[in-house]
């Protein structure tokens, strides 16, 4: 029966839909109470300043650490290598002139 076999798409689709819909719901709601969102915070005793992408998973990133500030590179297939300590004050600076548009 032709009928039959639009009715029971048509049902699949519309169980589709509402699978969908349900999942975008609980989603919505876990991230307006942060779930699996890392806020930065004054407090906040480790920070990343900036990224950088050198090339598809290699990466360098300037990390603040208290009041000590690294160059890290990681890589696809090795830990993250620290590169470099630098002077935490330029650092700092440099990278909120960078996110300030400046």
């Amino acid at each position: 029966m032709p009928g039959g076999e639009l009715f029971s798409v048509m049902r699949t689709l519309l169980a589709l839909a509402g699978v969908c819909a349900l999942a975008w719901v609980v989603l919505a709601w876990l991230a307006r109470r942060g779930f699996g969102v890392v806020r930065p915070s004054a407090s906040a005793r480790l920070q990343v300043l900036e990224r950088v992408v050198l090339a598809p998973r290699k990466e360098l990133y300037l990390v603040r650490a208290d009041a000590r500030v690294f160059l890290v590179g990681v890589g696809e297939a090795s830990a993250p290598n620290l590169i470099a300590e630098l002077d935490s004050q330029a650092a700092a600076s440099n990278a909120a002139l960078q996110h300030s548009g400046a």
